[in-house]
């Protein structure tokens, strides 16, 4: 476990504004907490920067289609708002009260706003939107639901802030570093007078990479088989030919 406080005080250091076994005073402290959550939440934009996702799930009420969701505000639901909803097969599914799933497909505004009759009704609806409105997202669901079963959905969250320089918290392998390097060119120029070194650059930029591919998550290609007749032969890049598939 560590704190904002010990890294902070570490990319102080790393820059010679402080000495070592100096403790950091007050402002300065401040300032680096203010710089460190900038960054963080300017981090949350960017998905790869984010290193989990997190299944989210809330109670369907029959006759209602629409459900806000955040921490504050007397939402509907009161959980994190998620930046996104993810996409794709198994991103969402309802569970019914025999705890049997049911797909729901996830989709986009230009996909929601061709739906005819949004008024239609159904025990088991299987289509999810999400409108990332601020303060408040907005959940909408088709059709508008008439048992009371369970929506869940895979959502990407922003970074938390860290709120107190003397607060514990742990992260994954690689945040440490990457939290550093990069906090350390964000302070530099409020301290010191040129360009960063070139080397702390390089060892900013390499941090960052790295956590990016660790939360990389692959994505199957797949195809709708009534499109793509799997009988088609396959290209041999080796003998230039095509080979059949019985």
């Amino acid at each position: 476990m560590t704190t904002a406080l010990d890294l902070i005080t570490d990319v102080y250091q790393q820059a010679k504004i402080y000495p070592p076994g100096v403790a950091l005073n007050a402002a300065d402290t401040a300032w680096g907490m203010t710089k460190m959550n900038d960054m963080l939440d300017e981090w949350s934009n960017d998905r790869l920067a984010c290193f989990a996702n997190l299944e989210q799930s809330f109670p369907l009420v029959p006759n209602k289609r629409q459900y806000t969701i955040g921490p504050t505000g007397a939402p509907d639901i009161t959980a994190p708002r998620p930046l996104e909803i993810l996409k794709g097969p198994g991103a969402a599914y309802l569970m019914d009260a025999n705890n049997n799933p049911y797909q729901v497909d996830v989709i986009e505004q230009d996909q929601w706003n061709q739906i005819g009759l949004l008024t239609a009704t159904s025990d088991l609806p299987d289509t999810l939107f999400y409108n990332p409105q601020f303060p408040l997202g907005i959940l909408n669901v088709f059709p508008t639901p008439l048992i009371a079963n369970t929506m869940y959905f895979d959502a990407r969250l922003q970074l938390a802030d860290m709120p107190l320089p003397t607060t514990p918290f742990s992260l994954p392998p690689g945040y440490s570093s990457a939290i550093k390097s990069n906090l350390f060119l964000r302070l530099w120029p409020d301290y010191k007078s040129g360009d960063p070194p070139a080397m702390r650059v390089e060892i900013a930029s390499r941090a960052l990479a790295a956590i990016k591919r660790t939360n990389i998550k692959q994505s199957p290609a797949q195809y709708d088989s009534a499109v793509v007749s799997r009988a088609q032969g396959g290209y041999n890049i080796y003998t230039d030919s095509t080979r059949g598939r019985g």
